[in-house]
C-alpha cells in the first residue's frame, strides 16, 4: 500500500520500545516463569540461576545483561554497546518493578494458556521493539560474536546459543516437568517467532520495497551503509507531470523494512513507497544479522 513516511520522534521511538520491552516481561513474568518454561535468551538463563539460587531474576537478569554489554564492547564495538543498551537494563528494571508490585495470575497446570499468552505478549512486544529499531540486547550479543567472529550462519548461531539455554531448562526442571516442559517451551518460541513476524511486517517475511524518490543516491547510500542491501535504481518517468525520476528497487528483511522506513523519512518525506510479499527469492539473497540498523 502506497504511503507517505513521517520522521519518527525519538521520544516517540523509545516510548514504543518502552512499551515493546514491557509488554515482553509481562508475557515472561506472568506465563512463562510460573511454568518454569526456559525459552531461550537471557530471560530463559534468568529462570534457571533465580530457581536455583532462590534470588530475584530480575537481579539476575540484570547482572547477565551487565557482563554480555562488556563482552559486547570488547568483541563487537561502541556502536553495538550503545545500540544494546537500553534494552538490556529496560528489560530488568520492568521485571524488578512487576515483582515488587505485582503477584502472579492463578493458572494451575494450564500449559496452553501459559504458551498461547506468555507467546502472544512476547511476540508482540519484540515485534514492536524491532518496528522501532530498538533491540532486546542479552543473548543478541552472543549470537552476533558467533555470526561475526565465527563466520557461522545466523541460524546457526541462534540455534547453539538459545537451544543450549533450552536444552539446560528441560534438564533442570525434567523432575517437575519432563519432556512435556521442553517442548512447551519450543511452542511458545515457535507462538512469539510468528506473532512477532506479523507485527513487524505482517505475515510475509520478505519483502520488495520500490521507493520513487528526487533524492535515489542519498538513499541508496544509507540502504548499503545501514542493512547491506542491493539496490536497483530504475528511471521512471511522472504520467502526469512528465518529470524525470528515479525508483530504487530492494528487497529486504522483516526487521529492515523499519530501519529503510526511518532513511526515507530522514531523506525524503514525499517520497512514494509502496511495497509487495516477495514469497520466491533466487540468486545471491543473504540474510545477514541486523546488527547495524
Amino acid at each position: 500500500m502506497p504511503t507517505l513516511l513521517k520522521p519518527i520522534g525519538i521520544r516517540r521511538r523509545y516510548a514504543m520500545i518502552t512499551w515493546g520491552i514491557f509488554l515482553m516481561v509481562v508475557g515472561f513474568y506472568y506465563f512463562i516463569a510460573p511454568f518454569n518454561l526456559v525459552i531461550g535468551g537471557v530471560s530463559g538463563v534468568g529462570l534457571l540461576v533465580g530457581e536455583m539460587l532462590g534470588v530475584s531474576i530480575a537481579l539476575v537478569v540484570f547482572a547477565l545483561n551487565v557482563v554480555l554489554l562488556g563482552i559486547g564492547w570488547l568483541f563487537l564495538g561502541r556502536k553495538s554497546f550503545v545500540r544494546s543498551i537500553y534494552g538490556s537494563l529496560a528489560f530488568p528494571a520492568i521485571l524488578f518493578l512487576l515483582e515488587m508490585v505485582s503477584p502472579v495470575f492463578d493458572l494451575p497446570n494450564d500449559y496452553i494458556l501459559a504458551v498461547v499468552f506468555g507467546g502472544f505478549f512476547m511476540g508482540a512486544g519484540f515485534g514492536i521493539v524491532i518496528r522501532y529499531g530498538g533491540t532486546s540486547g542479552g543473548t543478541d550479543i552472543p549470537i552476533k560474536i558467533f555470526h561475526k567472529r565465527l563466520k557461522l550462519p545466523l541460524s546457526f548461531s541462534i540455534y547453539i546459543v538459545d537451544g543450549a539455554i533450552i536444552l539446560a531448562g528441560v534438564i533442570a526442571f525434567y523432575a517437575e516437568n519432563g519432556l512435556a516442559g521442553g517442548l512447551y517451551a519450543l511452542l511458545t518460541v515457535i507462538v512469539a517467532g510468528k506473532v512477532a513476524d506479523f507485527v513487524v511486517i505482517g505475515s510475509n517475511r520478505l519483502t520488495q520495497v520500490q521507493i520513487i524518490t528526487d533524492h535515489p543516491n542519498k538513499i541508496k547510500h544509507l540502504i548499503y551503509e545501514r542493512i547491506g542491501r542491493g539496490v536497483s535504481l530504475i528511471p521512471v518517468e511522472g504520467g502526469y507531470t512528465g518529470a524525470a525520476k528515479t525508483m530504487l528497487l530492494t528487497v529486504i528483511t522483516k526487521e529492515e523494512y523499519y530501519v529503510i522506513r526511518n532513511i526515507i523519512a530522514q531523506v525524503d518525506p514525499q517520497a512514494f513507497v509502496f511495497t509487495n510479499p516477495a514469497s520466491e527469492i533466487q540468486g545471491d539473497f543473504v540474510r545477514p544479522y541486523e546488527e547495524d540498523q
